[in-house]
């Protein structure tokens, strides 16, 4: 199959068949110079109206039901210049308050420079009959701010920033956009969500910004602390942070200094000492996220439990009647201690009986009359919660009652939850930010619940909410070690606790049986292909799986031969060859939600399978039911054949095929192997090479990151 044409196009706009105000993405006939007919540009053309001259660059393509189109990549828009051009554009119903006939009726009166006289000599607007000095006024702030629009469109994509970005930019700064751009540009990496400082500082370095300006070293040391917030830290030590600075901005640490101090003035940054000496420098937002989690989760620990110690251990013997599995000694003292907590955690591996005990912590709260409210940090995480403790469960962002309008959650210190019992599933998936608006909104009179795996990887967020919570000494830590859940075939329970206890993974003693495998492959590219065939053909053939919806494969990282992205290719093209090699997603695909969309209901993690297309975008099969995507929200969905191994977490699956190679080396460790391996509800498939399974069985890789939860739950506790 070829590959996409590249091409250039110029032409008029004749008519817009569809545009999303939000992310500027458009559908537009186009009428060009020297062609017959219309031609389709499909993309991100924020701004873009009826009558206006575009030049585009992008791929040809064939879209099944519309036909030939050009996907843009590149666009500058040009003022029209004729009066057909002109009155498209003023009648294309982006200039407020002005319809075909007011359009019409400007052009004949101000003629094809019409637009350049609202700009330049508003008030001439009142010799077009019917407008007012008001109406004047309104249309020339409305035609002056969609030229801000334009003029900021084409400056941006000039510096290589795309459509959807530039927008924002937009969005952001209104009519001064221009003059942040210009004169502040390193604003935009701190402002501006899809613009890292690499971006910001090139366009500074253009403009002839100095090296050692003032707010070139603020925003870089905004952008190393941002960094550090998507490695996991919640702070930075002073010293690391004025080193990474100084290194990536290449200055004097001297020069830093100041910038600082300046940060601080304005409270954008915040420093506090910390215990062993030194300074710890927050971002100001994950600073008051850090503060406010600890406060209410020393609060909850001080609350009364669901029963007092001698009622609690009459409950466990009433609770232990009640289970189809009895608990053992130690499961039934770890229950007695979570019953009279305010705070409780209960934590262990696959087959430890995590469930058991959650069962009986609900079947007691529910017998005293207690409401109960189970809840997740994802959907499909929700979903398991549900089945295994036969009630409703929630993602925590419902629980919380999240509202896009007010970007904010509904529940908190003034509206706090009610139930009696609140019991959170997966919570090692927490970051602190999440963490911190849960504790605020537990109420008064409830007691909270984390259960969750803690040698699972951390959340993908900053912190290590779990983790600090169970070592700050406030919460009934319940850990559960003993293995229930296995039996003499089953390999997946016994070998994840091998991998927590360094020992390499044991194989079934005859091959074809069991439920965990490993297939050696020493060349990468040749595993690829193996794994190909096994989600393809063979597990399908040997284990009567589904491939669409059985199995999922992970890997470590996105990028090498056995990265998700080549993966994704070549699992797209056998299970699902029409969608050939066409950009965008097809129907047939399996896909992946990456970023939350309230709106939707669906979430971070959420996987689907795209059912069916229409004009109005596509329809995709996901946990909650069928989700139809308008194009404006297809960005946030990727391919999904192959997924991290992080992106797998909370959830569960069939059968997993892991790929596990030495280009993975940087991120080859205990809690990732760990993780991906308790993926698989029923089959483990390892492809790959075994020193790189060595590699990640003996690395136990303690979790460094910088958090201060713990040490903050303890000083509340003693304050």
């Amino acid at each position: 199959m070829k590959p996409p044409k590249e091409v250039t196009f110029q032409g008029r706009v004749k008519r817009i068949t569809f545009a999303n105000p939000d992310n500027g993405y458009t559908v537009a006939k186009v009428e060009g110079s020297g062609s017959l007919g219309l031609t389709t540009l499909v993309g991100r053309m924020p701004g873009l109206t009826e009558g206006q001259e575009v030049e585009v660059k992008g791929k040809e393509s064939v879209h099944p039901k519309f036909g030939p189109q050009i996907e843009v990549e590149e666009c500058k828009i040009k003022q029209p210049s004729d009066a057909e051009g002109v009155e498209r554009y003023l009648a294309s119903g982006l200039i407020k308050g002005v319809g075909p006939v007011l359009a019409k009726a400007m052009v004949e009166t101000l003629g094809p420079l019409a637009v350049d006289i609202i700009l330049e000599s508003p008030k001439r607007l009142a010799e077009v009959p019917g407008v007012g000095p008001k109406r004047a006024q309104a249309i020339a702030e409305a035609v002056a701010a969609h030229g801000a629009l334009r003029e900021v469109m084409v400056f941006l994509q000039g510096h290589g920033i795309a459509a959807g970005t530039a927008l924002r930019i937009f969005r952001r700064y209104g009519a001064g956009a221009l003059d942040v751009v210009q004169t502040r540009p390193h604003r935009l990496a701190a402002d501006i969500r899809g613009i890292g400082f690499t971006t910001a500082d090139a366009i500074a370095a253009k403009l002839g910004i100095a090296h050692d300006h003032p707010e070139r070293l603020q925003a870089g040391l905004l952008w190393i602390l941002g960094q550090a917030r998507d490695e996991g830290h919640v702070y930075l030590p002073y010293e690391e942070l004025i080193e990474r600075t100084a290194e990536q901005l290449k200055v004097d640490r001297e020069l830093l200094g100041p910038a600082f101090a300046r940060l601080h003035e304005m409270q954008e940054i915040v420093a506090e000492n910390l215990p062993g000496g030194g300074r710890a420098v927050y971002l100001k937002g994950l600073q008051v996220m850090e503060d406010l989690a600890a406060r209410e989760l020393a609060r909850i620990a001080g609350q009364e439990g669901l029963l007092s110690p001698r009622r609690a251990a009459k409950a466990v013997a009433w609770a232990s009647g009640q289970l189809s599995v009895q608990p053992s000694p130690r499961q039934a003292k770890a229950l007695e201690g979570l019953l009279t907590a305010g705070l409780g955690v209960l934590t262990g591996g696959p087959g430890t009986g995590k469930t058991t005990l959650v069962k009986a912590v609900i079947k007691v709260a529910r017998r005293m009359g207690l409401y109960v409210a189970l809840a997740a940090p994802t959907g499909r995480a929700a979903k398991r919660l549900s089945q295994a403790s036969n009630m409703e469960a929630s993602t925590l962002h419902r629980l919380l009652e999240y509202s896009p309008k007010e970007n904010r959650f509904l529940r908190g210190p003034e509206r706090p939850l009610e139930h009696g019992l609140i019991v959170v599933d997966e919570s090692s998936m927490i970051d602190i930010w999440l963490g911190a608006h849960l504790a605020s909104a537990v109420g008064p009179t409830s007691r909270l619940l984390l259960v969750g795996d803690a040698d699972q990887l951390p959340p993908v967020g900053p912190g290590l909410f779990f983790r600090q919570i169970m070592d700050s000494g406030a919460a009934h830590v319940a850990r559960l070690t003993e293995i229930f859940r296995q039996d003499e075939s089953g390999l997946i329970v016994a070998n994840a606790h091998r991998i927590l206890h360094g020992k390499m993974p044991r194989l079934p003693s005859r091959e074809g049986e069991g439920d965990f495998f490993f297939i050696e492959q020493k060349e990468p590219a040749r595993a690829a292909e193996i794994i190909r065939e096994l989600v393809a053909s063979r597990l399908p053939a040997r284990f009567g799986l589904d491939p669409h919806q059985d199995i999922q494969v992970l890997a470590p990282m996105h990028k090498g031969n056995l990265g998700c992205a080549h993966l994704n290719s070549l699992l797209r093209a056998a299970l699902n060859p029409a969608a050939g090699g066409r950009p965008g997603l097809a129907v047939g695909d399996r896909v992946m939600q990456v970023r939350n969309n309230y709106d939707l209901e669906v979430f971070n993690g959420d996987l689907g399978l795209v059912k069916s297309e229409d004009d109005e975008g596509l329809n995709v099969a996901m946990d909650r039911g069928l989700v139809s995507y308008a194009p404006a929200d297809l960005e946030d969905l990727t391919l999904a054949y192959a997924i991290t191994v992080h992106k797998s977490q909370g959830s569960e699956y069939p059968c997993v095929v892991v790929a596990l190679a030495n280009e993975h080396y940087i991120l080859l460790n205990r809690p990732l192997l760990y993780t991906a391996v308790t993926r698989g509800k029923g089959l483990v498939v390892i492809v790959g090479q075994r020193s790189a399974l060595k590699r990640a069985v003996e690395h136990a890789q303690p979790i460094r990151r910088y958090a201060a939860l713990d040490g903050k739950i303890r000083q509340c506790l003693a304050g």
